[in-house]
């Protein structure tokens, strides 16, 4: 069995349960370390449901196909995930609720912290996530791995230019925050308008110069402490927190 870049491979308890309970028809194949663990119970369950069997494997060959050490002792192949297209943004975002947040990343290069983010996104409802298409990690086996199940939920939209779909989001009457330690508001003290695009920079350089021009409004987070900065998904979760806070 190889690998094949047409398909996607998931590995992880909850990103494989997820994936069975939201596109169980798109699974080509299940594998399990330990065919009889009580850990996979629900796993199991929903195969089953499907008509799906379970092949044992083992945690050497799981790691061979997917490069996550962390798997688990469950893998599934399934067929790729349907994506949307840059040019069909608008149309997707006009079936959107004006008070969900659209998340755009500009230039994440860490899978883990990217599989972080989309839990985030999962668990306060965010409408998509936008990257660059380069300059961006891709939706690889960590990245669903850590994102425990949230990569089927939310929708990754890859975009060839970051500050181009901005214009295109303020056409559709979009207000484009962006978070960065330059910025003078602090995300606390600002009132925010609907439908919102937050812009989070990269992890080693923040929001680029012409990605900060771009922008409505920029915001940070407040440092009580002596701490200078957060890591990339902590301050995701904070500013999308605190922006849903103020305007539901």
């Amino acid at each position: 069995m190889k690998k094949n870049t047409d398909k996607d491979i998931i590995v992880g308890i909850h990103a494989v349960r997820i994936l069975l309970k939201i596109r169980p028809f798109d699974v080509y194949e299940i594998y399990s370390s330990d065919i009889k663990s009580k850990k996979f119970s629900k796993i199991f369950d929903e195969a089953k449901k499907n008509d799906l069997v379970i092949q044992n494997i083992s945690n050497e060959k799981i790691y061979q196909i997917s490069n996550v050490k962390s798997h688990q002792g469950i893998l599934a192949i399934a067929k790729k995930k349907t994506e949307i297209l840059e040019k069909d943004i608008v149309s997707f975002l006009k079936k959107q609720s004006r008070e969900k947040i659209l998340l755009i990343m500009d230039e994440i290069s860490d899978p883990r912290n990217f599989g972080a983010c989309l839990r985030i996104c999962d668990a306060y409802n965010i409408s998509a996530v936008i990257i660059k298409d380069h300059d961006s990690v891709n939706l690889n086996e960590t990245v669903r791995k850590v994102a425990a199940g949230s990569a089927e939920t939310i929708p990754v939209i890859k975009v060839k230019n970051i500050s181009r779909i901005i214009e295109v989001l303020k056409k559709n009457s979009y207000w484009i925050y962006g978070a960065t330690d330059k910025a003078h508001n602090e995300v606390n003290d600002m009132l925010f308008k609907t439908p919102i695009a937050l812009v989070i920079g990269g992890e080693s350089e923040g929001l680029r110069k012409k990605t900060i021009e771009s922008c409505d409004y920029t915001l940070k987070i407040h440092m009580s402490g002596v701490v200078e900065s957060l890591n990339m998904a902590v301050a995701t979760g904070i500013i999308v927190n605190t922006i849903y806070s103020k305007i539901k």
